[in-house]
């Protein structure tokens, strides 16, 4: 029997730029990912597996650097079994590739081209194909074909059209008929960051998912794979192994009397302790009186101490009465009917939002209160 450990989608030197964090803590971030690749191997040595796979993007190209080059080489050099790298859509094999310009242990074989190539390890032929750039619109799953009867798996940066996740780019796409038709026993898969295995009875393919979440998309626990073969039996076990979470709370502040209570809530939300370690992102929800100073940046300020990191989004909305107003004969009642009209025929959300907004700022200034935008 081979133990293989599997995972994908680490994505060393990610910039988190899309967070809005500090810098500080992206830094921050990209340390636990390197972490995150210690654990990996310290698992694989500890359920004493014979290969460990990488489905992927394991650093992002246009940020990586040498010197996370020489860590990689530090991390696979102490594992006694060996590395298999198909390079995905992030970290395609191309001339100025990190892949290319490090001297790999003799342990480490990374796949360069979008040929398939065999390689063997404890009786079974592992079949593996990389991306040569950034955009591959093949299916390459469609042009492997092994005898069925052998004792092989595959390697594979990929999208199964099945189930792409909303907002998600295609990579070499596959079809559901691909994954029975090309013979393997199973495909080790990149690209999609939450964990699927399936079929349930009897796997055929698995995505690990990212070892470390991400984003605030990203949430709840992730893993990595051990996939073990023996013969025509195919066995896959889940393991968790990220230290940070995200999460998101959504917090309805429209029956709160005073700026004070909302902080309050807010702090209540980082646990018992008074501290969490989770990167949190809380929503600010409801129809709140004009009066009620709802500014994020100042509830930030003195609640960020109670989070490892906190993002606070204001989705509040005035609790006027529009229709009320709409009918009144004044300025105030013409800029609401003008607002109205403007929102209902919004063509995309953005714009909608837009209007929104302006009608929320609008109505503030008439009250007499003071503009802050969100």
């Amino acid at each position: 029997m081979a133990r293989i450990l599997h995972f994908a989608d680490l994505h060393l030197d990610r910039s988190f730029a899309g967070l809005g964090m500090a810098s500080t803590e992206a830094d921050k971030r990209r340390w636990e990912l390197r972490e995150a690749l210690r654990r990996i191997v310290d698992l694989a040595i500890e359920r004493q597996c014979d290969v460990i796979t990488v489905g992927g993007d394991l650093y992002e190209h246009d940020r990586v650097t040498l010197d996370t080059g020489k860590f990689l080489v530090e991390q696979f050099r102490r594992f006694p079994g060996r590395v298999f790298v198909a390079p995905g859509n992030h970290d395609p094999y191309k001339p100025d590739a990190l892949y290319r310009h490090i001297d790999w242990p003799t342990n480490v074989h990374v796949f360069q081209s979008m040929a398939w190539q065999p390689v063997e390890f404890d009786g079974i032929t592992l079949w593996g194909v990389g991306h040569t750039g950034p955009a591959i619109r093949d299916n390459l799953l469609r042009e492997l074909r092994v005898d069925p009867d052998s004792t092989s798996v595959a390697l594979l940066h990929g999208s199964d059209m099945r189930a792409v996740p909303e907002g998600k780019d295609t990579h070499a796409p596959f079809e559901p008929e691909d994954v029975d038709a090309c013979g393997v026993r199973f495909v080790l898969l990149g690209h999609y960051h939450r964990m699927r295995v399936w079929p349930e009875a009897e796997p055929r393919c698995g995505y690990p998912g990212s070892p470390e979440p991400l984003d605030f998309g990203e949430e709840g626990t992730h893993h990595v794979l051990e996939v073990k073969v023996d013969g025509t039996s195919v066995h896959v076990e889940s393991h968790p192994v990220n230290a940070v979470s995200y999460r998101t709370e959504r917090l309805d502040v429209g029956t709160m009397s005073s700026s004070d209570e909302v902080r309050e809530a807010i702090e209540r939300l980082s646990g018992e302790g008074g501290r969490t370690d989770d990167i949190v992102r809380v929503v600010l929800e409801g129809q709140v009186e004009p009066e009620i100073e709802i500014n994020p940046a100042s509830l930030l300020n003195v609640t960020a101490d109670c989070f490892r990191y906190l993002d606070l989004v204001d989705e509040t909305v005035p609790a006027f009465d529009l229709m009320m107003l709409s009918e009144e004969t004044t300025t105030r009642g013409s800029f609401v009917r003008k607002m109205m009209e403007r929102i209902e025929g919004a063509a995309m959300d953005a714009e909608r939002t837009r209007f929104e907004n302006a009608l929320r700022y609008g109505l503030q200034s008439f009250a007499g209160l003071d503009v802050r935008p969100r």
